[in-house]
């Protein structure tokens, strides 16, 4: 994928995550609330920082080499596009934390149909630079669906040390999220101030 659409695919995503940290703040009238909300906010926590797990060891496979070489090792011997698999359920956990039901429906939907728009532009542009190979690859190994099976590791994977660093403060940020939306559901809840919509 280019540079500039990953560029515009993150922005429209990181605009996605702060239009529902507005929603969490805005609005009430939480359907999970009680035990129920507790245990959607610690089931949300699980996500994300299995997510964030997830793409650190995603990214140590793919850093810095993706456009170069078909990487089917690793969990991409399991997945086409295990860093955005990683996004989705990190959607899933934001959304659960927010402890909203139509969040936590609506939230990884909208990061899906985003990732599944960026992996289509992916797998054209690696159908071009590895033709046969390329498409023996999908045809053995679904897109987002995880195939559960142990996958054979190379020995030693190079990652460029920026590629690593971004790669933390991502996943920072996604734990950053959880926390801002633990943060503002806290104090909304706590009658901080008054949600102007319900949003079950």
């Amino acid at each position: 994928m280019s540079a500039t659409g990953s560029t515009l695919r993150v922005r429209t995503q990181w605009l996605v995550y702060a239009l529902a940290l507005a929603a969490a703040g805005a609005t009430g009238g939480r359907l999970l609330e009680g035990g129920a909300g507790l245990l959607a906010q610690a089931a949300g926590f699980a996500l994300v920082a299995t997510a964030v797990l997830w793409r650190l060891w995603t990214t140590l496979f793919v850093a810095g080499r993706k456009e170069a070489v078909l990487v089917r090792e690793g969990p991409y011997a399991g997945c086409r596009h295990p860093l955005y698999l990683g996004s989705i359920i990190a959607a899933l956990g934001i959304g659960l934390t927010t402890r909203s039901v139509v969040m936590t429906v609506a939230l990884p939907l909208a990061i899906a149909a985003m990732a599944v728009m960026a992996a289509r532009r992916e797998d054209a542009a690696l159908a071009a630079a590895h033709g046969d190979d390329w498409r023996e690859y999908r045809d053995s190994t679904p897109a987002f669906r995880l195939r559960w099976r142990r996958p054979a590791a190379p020995a030693l994977v190079p990652v460029p040390p920026a590629a690593y660093r971004k790669a933390f403060l991502d996943a920072a940020s996604f734990l950053a999220l959880w926390l801002a939306v633990v943060v503002l559901e806290t104090l909304r809840a706590g009658g901080a101030w008054q949600p102007v919509l319900r949003l079950p």
